[in-house]
């Protein structure tokens, strides 16, 4: 190791990894990923391809902008949502499309609705059934979008992700939600180590509290990284 030791990023949290220079650390990344970093190889390869195809430039990213501007013409006009958002069914009252009545005849049985809208968000318009509520349809963890999951950053149908414990499913649908979080303690899966030791200013919502410190707010549940 060099003299003229610095030092780095703990990558480990333990304090096992140190390395004598940036470069040193960066050269010995692949294998010490493999090997100790807690995040599981595959997920890596996923964020690499995800980088990749949804890039600036990308058809993914030309896809995502036409979207995002389909969902603020509609923030900015809310109408009665005839379809849940979550899983494109119609909701009770709105008569099936041409496409519905096809699949209706093919299989001899009149398309069925979801029922009445159960959720709206006020912000982003976003409006679910009953059904995406529940948290076994929710998909899998990085790869589906949730659809119980409205398309704000920062809240979920209104409630602040800041006053909950983190979770794989906060975020917008793309974008997971990374900001601060202050539960409460004896609810939040966490022990009193867990938290900064001294109350701020929430930069989420602004409330003065307690919060969890920054390693964990990247976590995919309680105690899973």
């Amino acid at each position: 190791m060099s003299e003229n030791y610095i030092k780095t990023l703990d990558l480990t949290g333990d304090g096992r990894d140190s390395y004598c220079s940036a470069e040193c650390q960066k050269a010995d990344w692949k294998v010490h990923k493999r090997s100790v970093c807690i995040k599981p190889a595959i997920l890596h390869k996923v964020d690499k391809m995800m980088k990749k195809w949804g890039g600036p430039g990308s058809m993914m990213d030309t896809i995502n902008k036409m979207e995002e501007l389909a969902w603020e013409e509609r923030r900015r006009n809310p109408i009665p949502a005839s379809k849940c958002d979550g899983c494109f069914s119609r909701f009770r009252g709105t008569p099936p499309d041409e496409d519905e009545e096809d699949d209706a005849e093919d299989v001899g049985d009149d398309a069925e609705d979801v029922g009445d809208a159960f959720k709206r968000c006020t912000t982003c318009d976003y409006t679910i059934c009953e059904n995406c509520t529940h948290l076994d349809i929710q998909g899998v963890p990085y790869f589906d979008r949730p659809p119980g999951t409205c398309r704000c950053l920062k809240s979920n149908f209104g409630v602040s992700y800041c006053l909950s414990s983190p979770c794989y499913l906060d975020g917008d649908g793309s974008k997971p939600y990374h900001g601060d979080r202050h539960p409460k303690v004896a609810s939040s899966g966490y022990g009193e180590d867990a938290f900064e030791a001294k109350e701020r200013q929430c930069r989420t919502c602004g409330v003065i509290a307690r919060c969890l410190k920054k390693e964990h707010l990247k976590d995919a549940l309680p105690g899973i990284n």
